[in-house]
C-alpha cells in the first residue's frame, strides 16, 4: 500500500506502481500520475490497512493524512517516536548516555545561556526535512549568528512543507556527531529483524556543510560495512521495537560506534532517489519491502563490483525559480549521467537530481559537485 504526495513522483515510481498493481490512497497526486493504477478511497485504503499492516509513502507530507485515518497505536507510535527527533534521543539514552542534546523553543535561542552547551553543535529543527534549517555551530559567536540567520529566514526555508514535517517551533541543539556520515534504506520485518537495501555514503566539503548534495554507493561500501551497519540497526530496533516499517536513516560512524542523526519514517531515499537501486540490481526498493524480500549483495552487485553509483540532489537557487536546470551543460561537466529528473514543484527548493555511474578508481571525478554554483546551471 503507497501513499504518494508533493513534492515529487517519479515516472519510475509510477510505472511500477501501476504494473505490480499496488494499492495506492487515491489523492490529487495519484490520480496525476497513477491514474490507470488500484486507486483507493479513504475507507477503502485505511480497510486494506487492516489487512496489508504496510505502507509505503513518498514524502512524509502523507503523515497528516495516516495519522488521521489509521487506527493503530503502535503504528502511529513508532512514527511520531522516530519522526520526533528530540524523543528519539530521549528512548535512546541507553545506547548513547553520555550524548548531549537539548530542545528549546525557537523563541527562546537567542537568550541562551551557550554555557550550558557543547561545542561543536549542531542545531536542527525537531522534526525536519532535508537539510532546512539546520546549522552547524563551532562556539558561542557562530551560534549567535545560526540562531539570528534561523530566526529570519526558516519561515520561509520550510514554507513549502507542512508544519508536522517541518517544525517551526522546537529546535534541537546537539553535539557534533564525530566520522564519515553514511545513509541507509532499511525496513524491519514483522519479526523486528532489518534488511537493508541502499548503502550510501553521504560526502560533505567540510564540517560546515550540511548539504544534501552527493551520495554514492558501491559494492565496496556493502562490503565494508553491511555487516556492521545490520548489527546497528539490530541494537537499535531492540530500544524502538518496529515492525513492519520501511525509513531512511542518517548516522555518523567512526568504525566502532554509530550514532544516528535523523530516522526518516515510512520512505527510503526522498525524492524517489533510492530508486538508484533499479539501475544497480533491477529490483526496486518499495517492491522489496512491500513483499519482503530483498536482493544479496552478491546478486545485487553482478557484474557491477567495480563500479560507483551516485545521486546528487540540487538546489534551486534563490532568484532562479523562473529558469530551469541546464543538463546539457551538466551532462558536459560530469559524464556518466544516466538520469536526471527535473523537479517541477518550485516550493521544494530543489532544481533537479541526478543519478551517475562511474568505475570506482574514478569516484573522486564526482567530488566538485559538492561545490557546485547552481547558479551557473539554470538558464
Amino acid at each position: 500500500m503507497v501513499i504518494l504526495d508533493r513534492p515529487f513522483v517519479s515516472d519510475m515510481m509510477a510505472d511500477t506502481l501501476q504494473k505490480n498493481n499496488i494499492p495506492v490512497l487515491r489523492n490529487a497526486v495519484s490520480e496525476l500520475r497513477v491514474s490507470n493504477g488500484k486507486l483507493l478511497n479513504d475507507n477503502e485504503f485505511s480497510e486494506e490497512y487492516k489487512t496489508a499492516g504496510k505502507i509505503y509513502t513518498v514524502s512524509e507530507n502523507a503523515l497528516g493524512w495516516i495519522y488521521e485515518h489509521i487506527d493503530d497505536k503502535r503504528f502511529i507510535d513508532s512514527i511520531s517516536l522516530v519522526k520526533d527527533k528530540h524523543a528519539f534521543r530521549r528512548i535512546c539514552r541507553d545506547i548513547y548516555p553520555d550524548f548531549f542534546f537539548k530542545e528549546v523553543n525557537i523563541n527562546e535561542m537567542a537568550d541562551l545561556d551557550t554555557d550550558t552547551l557543547v561545542f561543536p553543535c549542531v542545531i536542527k529543527p525537531s522534526v525536519g526535512f532535508l537539510s532546512k534549517g539546520v546549522f552547524v555551530a563551532r562556539d558561542a559567536d557562530d551560534y549567535r549568528k545560526a540562531v539570528a540567520s534561523l530566526q529570519q529566514d526558516f519561515a520561509t526555508a520550510g514554507a513549502g512543507f507542512p508544519e508536522f514535517v517541518v517544525g517551526r517551533s522546537r529546535f534541537l541543539i546537539e553535539e557534533y556527531i564525530r566520522g564519515e556520515e553514511y545513509a541507509v534504506d532499511t525496513y524491519f520485518d514483522e519479526n523486528e529483524k532489518p534488511a537493508i537495501l541502499n548503502i550510501f555514503h553521504h560526502k560533505f566539503m567540510d564540517e560546515s556543510d550540511t548539504s544534501d548534495r552527493l551520495y554514492m554507493t558501491s559494492r565496496r561500501l556493502f562490503d565494508l560495512y553491511e555487516e556492521a551497519f545490520t548489527r546497528f540497526l539490530t541494537t537499535l530496533n531492540a530500544t524502538l521495537h518496529l515492525r513492519n516499517f520501511p525509513m531512511h536513516i542518517e548516522f555518523r560512524y567512526d568504525g566502532r560506534k554509530a550514532v544516528p542523526i535523523e530516522i526518516n519514517p515510512l520512505r527510503f531515499t526522498g525524492f524517489c532517489l533510492n530508486e538508484l537501486q533499479v539501475f544497480i540490481s533491477g529490483k526496486h526498493p518499495m517492491v522489496s519491502y512491500l513483499n519482503g524480500t530483498h536482493v544479496t549483495k552478491e546478486e545485487m552487485w553482478a557484474g557491477k563490483e567495480n563500479l560507483t553509483y551516485a545521486f546528487t540532489v540540487l538546489d534551486l537557487p534563490q532568484g532562479c525559480e523562473d529558469k530551469t536546470f541546464d543538463e546539457e551543460k551538466f551532462r558536459a561537466d560530469f559524464p556518466g549521467v544516466i538520469d536526471v529528473r527535473l523537479v517541477p514543484d518550485k516550493t521544494s527548493g530543489v532544481a533537479a537530481t541526478v543519478f551517475l555511474c562511474t568505475e570506482t578508481a574514478n569516484e573522486a571525478a564526482f567530488d566538485p559537485i559538492m561545490g557546485l554554483d547552481m547558479r551557473e546551471y539554470m538558464r
